[in-house]
């Protein structure tokens, strides 16, 4: 796939997570978690990209996006269900997410539970497809 695809989607679904006001927003991973960190989102598309040609010069690419989002356990070290709930809200409220670029739609989500460093895991499962002629060279 040619970069800039991939940068429009990666920047359309940044711009769309900094609206809820998250400090750490990530992409693909997650560096290592900062004690003073309270919540963060990784931003992934981790499936295959495919292309549908449509004309000379116009396509659309169809792929997965997921939001990851984590939320640091209370001091007692039992999930903060408030805070990540009312965190989760925030993204499924942004649904669906579309700009010059893309639609993001049809989220799903999983509780995944505790990732090991403190935090509750939180993912959002999602569709993307770019908008026709929005891939400029």
């Amino acid at each position: 796939m040619p970069r800039p695809t991939m940068y429009n989607i990666f920047n359309s679904l940044v711009s769309a997570a900094k609206t809820i006001g998250l400090a750490n927003i990530y992409l693909s991973n997650r560096p290592k978690v900062a004690k003073e960190m309270s919540e963060f989102v990784v931003i992934d598309l981790p499936t295959e990209q495919y292309r549908a040609v449509k004309g000379n010069d116009d396509f659309i690419v169809r792929t997965e996006g997921v939001f990851y989002i984590g939320v640091k356990a209370k001091s007692d070290n039992t999930p903060n269900i408030g805070k990540q709930t009312d965190l989760v809200q925030k993204f499924m409220d942004l649904f669906p997410i579309e700009d010059d670029f893309i639609v993001a739609s049809g989220p799903s989500i999983l509780m995944r539970g505790d990732d090991k460093a403190g935090f509750q895991i939180t993912t959002i499962s999602f569709n993307i497809r770019t908008k026709i002629n929005s891939y400029k060279l």
